[in-house]
């Protein structure tokens, strides 16, 4: 993908980066106002009311990815004629259905969905919210009722979720497409970072300010905005991140097979391929890009269990897209000057380790996220005894070597490079949760975040005082880079900024207090583990 100019069929007609607003009269009562409408890049979109907060649901941010444009990078969205209804989500890209919302798959996916508080030609100048799903770069969507973005828009925020190229469809990786784009196996990443250039040029149609940017994400969405941290192509397109359970320096052990290495993510794709009888030419390329779509999503399923395959493919260090490397990722410069707010969940490691898992189990996990010999250093380390068995070792040892350790070591670069940090571990257990000993587990935090406890199931007076608590801190860093500037919060506690020295963090339980990182020797010890042979 080739930045500089946007003079496409999208812009003809339009001066710079100014966008047409059509003004459009209300009516006070419900049943009688129009449906709101604003004009972007590629023409008019009729939204939805939802109570006071202005909704615009599937909006093409490129073109739909098929033929050519499988495996390919994304381009501009086609211009329409006339009204684009966006009352309805979107398409979800391919995926397993085992874990997919209600909406059906189509490669034509390319969607985003806006939420705002500002009425329709007000130039309010509001901070803008972007989310990336989570889903193991294999499956999730930005319609889930998990993501609403009413609660963000109520409190003055434009909230945007994207939907981005999954599986083998996202991050298939061959030397055909290297050696015709530059890069090859970040198609995910390139389409969240064509929806950022999209939220740059049109946001301010829906009363957003585009220097007013912050991308965030959960688990893989967390890994993405990482990644975008470190990314060349998306400079300059947000001013801060927000990362809950995600580091792309812990890529390498996300993907058991290709590591996030370019070389290894080919051979890895290679396997793929072999299933369909496609060579690394032009015609095998083809023939990839004729496959059905239905059965790239099934092979390229993450499973979240001890269950891993060659087909699970992620993202790689390709010298374009990304840094040639985990240390060219991890290289200070190139976290300055922008804020991070950042966190990791208690337990981690227990969403992805079943309780029925036996010792052979266990170890083999251990051994496909750190390598067989580092895995050794692992049981050494974290040694079974009376008091932790060894499902709660593993636990232990996939939450630091996938989710903690990577994390912290980002943490401490962008800190140690003159960012603001800010750190939280959320250590908060549902009762579900308790009843099923998955304690604070992957992705815990999300309704909190959101401020959308009934899609969990959750309610009562702790949960929603954690939960404005949390969605305040969240809505404050959005608005200011700081979440301890501007809504006050229930708790009152001050969010020290974190620094590698000190490493003091928020936790967010029944009781909001900071302190120093709890263990924090296992930690860095892991990290140590990860990164020492690289560094």
């Amino acid at each position: 993908m080739e930045k500089g100019t946007f003079l496409s069929k999208c812009w003809v007609g339009l001066i710079g980066a100014a966008i047409v607003v059509l003004p459009t009269t209300f009516a006070e009562s419900g049943a009688a106002r129009e449906a709101p409408r604003v004009t972007v890049a590629c023409g008019m979109l009729k939204g939805i009311h939802e109570g006071s907060i202005f909704v615009y649901k599937g909006i093409p941010y490129a073109k739909p990815p098929v033929g050519e444009l499988r495996f390919a990078p994304p381009e501009d969205a086609e211009p329409w004629s006339g009204e684009l209804d966006c009352d309805k989500f979107g398409f979800q890209c391919f995926q397993h259905p085992a874990v997919a919302g209600s909406e059906p798959f189509s490669e034509d996916c390319l969607k985003l969905n806006v939420w705002t508080p500002a009425k329709p030609g007000e130039a309010a100048g509001l901070p803008v919210y972007v989310f990336i799903h989570g889903g193991g770069f294999s499956s999730g969507s930005g319609s889930s009722p998990m993501y609403d973005g009413t609660s963000f828009a109520k409190k003055g925020v434009v909230a945007v979720t994207v939907n981005y190229r999954l599986g083998a469809l996202g991050f298939f990786a061959s030397r055909e497409t290297l050696k015709r784009y530059g890069t090859t196996g970040n198609w995910g990443l390139l389409d969240q970072i064509k929806a950022l250039e999209w939220v740059r040029d049109n946001i301010a149609a829906f009363g957003g300010d585009r220097g007013k940017v912050t991308i965030g994400g959960e688990s893989a969405g967390s890994f993405s905005v990482s990644a975008l941290a470190t990314s060349p192509l998306a400079n300059g397109l947000f001013r801060g991140v927000i990362m809950e359970s995600g580091s792309v320096l812990s890529l390498p052990e996300l993907s058991y097979h290709a590591r996030g290495d370019l070389e290894k993510s080919i051979r890895a794709s290679r396997v793929l391929a072999d299933i369909f009888e496609a060579d690394d030419s032009a015609d095998g390329l083809a023939k990839m890009r004729r496959a059905d779509p239905e059965v790239l999503a099934y092979l390229g399923f993450f499973a979240a269990d001890q269950t891993a395959t060659p087909f699970f493919l992620t993202p790689a260090f390709d010298g374009k897209v990304l840094p040639k490397s985990r240390p060219d990722a991890a290289s200070a410069g190139k976290l300055a000057g922008v804020n991070f707010l950042l966190g990791f969940n208690n337990d981690e490691g227990s969403l992805f380790i079943p309780g029925n898992a036996d010792d052979g189990g266990c170890k083999a996990l251990v051994a496909r996220v750190f390598g067989g010999q580092k895995a050794l250093q692992v049981f050494d380390r974290l040694k079974v005894d009376a008091r932790n068995t060894r499902l709660q070792r593993t636990r232990q040892a996939a939450a630091y070597g996938i989710f903690s350790a990577g994390m912290k070591r980002f943490a401490d670069i962008a800190a140690d490079a003159g960012s603001n940090v800010y750190m939280y571990k959320f250590k908060y257990v549902s009762p579900g949760n308790k009843k099923s000993g998955l304690g604070a587990a992957h992705a815990s935090e999300l309704p909190f975040v959101f401020n959308n406890l009934a899609t969990m199931g959750l309610s009562g007076p702790e949960a929603e005082e954690l939960a404005g608590e949390t969605h305040r801190r969240w809505v404050n860093f959005i608005k200011t880079g700081d979440p301890n500037l501007g809504e006050a919060t229930p708790s009152g506690v001050t969010w020290p900024k974190y620094d590698s020295r000190e490493t003091n963090v928020l936790y967010l339980d029944k009781k909001i207090v900071s302190g120093a990182l709890e263990d924090k020797e296992n930690i860095d010890f892991m990290a140590d583990l990860a990164f020492g042979a690289e560094n």
